[in-house]
């Protein structure tokens, strides 16, 4: 693999990108089979990449947008309940990629997290598989996380996230 300046890949990858799917697999990556789909059949994340190549994500599941019930309706008074329905869904984090070019044509993207939701993330890097493709004038990115997921039932999974650019 050879680590490339993000200017080479700047005019497709940076800009505005809605998620479209998240499904786990099977580990093999010849498999389609869908384990589990974590956010549902309609999932909401966005992810905003600059011209300098910094990424700042978050995903959460629709059902997790529910209108606070509690106090005014804002989060500083939501109950216990409400912050955890909300933040146990919620993926979030942000700071500096670097892309490096895989053999296959695809590339290797590594975010250095520097905020997250989750703190053990901080200082750490977020890794991806990155493919690019266009259909009908549309750019998608299909991005797979390179670690494994254990799903509830402790069967391996992996995850697939396939997302569609909605704005420069």
């Amino acid at each position: 693999m050879t680590t490339v300046p993000f200017s080479k890949y700047a005019s497709t990858i940076a800009g505005a990108w809605k998620l479209i799917s998240w499904e786990m697999l099977p580990i093999d990556p010849t498999s389609t089979t869908v384990f589990h789909k974590p956010h549902g059949d309609n999932p909401f994340g966005r992810v905003v990449i600059s011209q300098t190549g910094y990424v700042s994500a978050i995903l959460i599941a629709p059902s997790a947008l529910a209108p606070l019930e509690a106090g005014t309706g804002e989060w500083k008074d939501a109950t216990d309940a409400e912050v955890l329905r909300i933040g146990r869904s919620l993926t979030s984090y942000g700071g500096p990629m670097t892309l490096s070019e895989r053999e296959d044509g695809g590339l290797l993207w590594k975010t250095r997290v520097e905020i997250a939701h989750n703190p053990a993330w901080i200082g750490g890097d977020q890794i991806r598989l990155a493919d690019h493709s266009t259909e009908d004038g549309r750019d998608f990115l299909t991005l797979q996380p390179v670690h494994e997921y254990t799903l509830k039932d402790g069967t391996k999974a992996r995850a697939v996230l396939k997302w569609v650019k909605v704005g420069l």
